[in-house]
């Protein structure tokens, strides 16, 4: 009898007498990732002393993933917040945003346009991003573009002259309305990535579960050239670790794959993040306590539990 292999994982790391069964049902091909993550050596004295954070310095070791066992509660289906969904040149977009998800930026936020909408989390993440902005800049920030329809992106991508600074549509995180890309009055774009407050955008952006999505030194694994503008709302522990560790989203979302998971404390929070390959249709959810669940859209699961 052929063991399931979630079941492996979760008997390694003794998760098994603390998760209980989720029956779900998967509608969506699945499709494998051959690339590699590349390795990441961690970032030191960027965190803001304000932040106490701490997490595994080395997933290879080994290291529990247990979540505090409750009352056992039966759930019928799973709410996937997709906010984890990968999309690029080699994963096609899922689908469109749900309803009532996308809301108009302004007047929350500076815009360039009225008509600039966004992914509610994601909008009140770039609020607050531009709230400590204010305070460490005399100057204003605002939204250029946001959420785009397909038709939307294939305007974009047919007219743009660099094709590596755009995706074709389907393949385009603006149709998640999780990106924004983020701009500064009275800095141009050509401009931007040599501007401290550019600067001061990809240091500070992770506290607000934000990813500057396209480094400069990530162009060989993301595909697309260096875009200081370009955000990427993921949440905050898994921002943070990304930041910490030198990492794209596809390395992330690589390096969940092999280590199956995490564990880490961010001001004083304990998160644990667990990646899952349904077998049959099944993932493990913990029995209790606060927990979401995004789909990566490489047919794997990350399940984010924090006490």
């Amino acid at each position: 009898m052929r063991i399931p292999n979630v079941l492996k994982a979760l008997f390694y790391f003794g998760l098994i007498p603390v998760f209980f069964l989720v029956a779900f049902r998967l509608g969506a091909d699945t499709k494998e990732n051959s690339n590699r993550a590349a390795e990441a050596s961690p970032r030191t004295g960027l965190t803001s002393p304000a932040i106490s954070a701490q997490a595994t310095p080395d997933p290879a070791a080994g290291y529990s993933l247990e979540l505090a066992a409750g009352q056992s509660a039966a759930v019928s289906g799973i709410a996937d917040t997709r906010f984890l969904e990968l999309v690029n040149h080699d994963y096609k977009l899922a689908g469109e945003p749900g309803d009532g998800l996308v809301v108009p930026a302004w007047p929350t936020v500076p815009v360039s346009a009225k008509t600039v909408t966004i992914h509610g989390e994601a909008l009140q993440a770039v609020s607050k991003l531009f709230d400590s902005a204010r305070e460490a800049y005399d100057c204003t920030f605002y939204i250029s573009s946001g959420y785009r329809s397909c038709e939307e992106q294939k305007q974009v991508y047919d007219g743009a002259s660099d094709k590596s600074f755009a995706q074709p549509p389907n393949h385009s995180e603006h149709q998640t309305g999780l990106a924004a890309d983020i701009f500064i009055i009275g800095i141009g774009q050509n401009d931007m990535a040599k501007s401290r407050e550019a600067q001061w955008l990809a240091e500070n952006a992770w506290k607000y579960g934000l990813l500057l999505r396209y480094p400069a030194n990530k162009q060989g694994t993301t595909g697309i050239s260096y875009e200081p503008w370009h955000f990427r709302y993921i949440g905050r522990i898994h921002a943070w670790y990304c930041f910490q560790n030198d990492m794209c989203f596809e390395e992330y979302i690589q390096f969940l794959k092999e280590a199956l998971g995490y564990k880490a404390d961010l001001d004083g929070q304990s998160y644990t993040v667990s990646y899952q390959f349904p077998d049959d249709g099944l993932i493990y959810l913990p029995e209790n306590g606060n927990y979401d669940i995004s789909g990566d859209n490489t047919g794997g699961y990350i399940v984010t539990a924090w006490e």
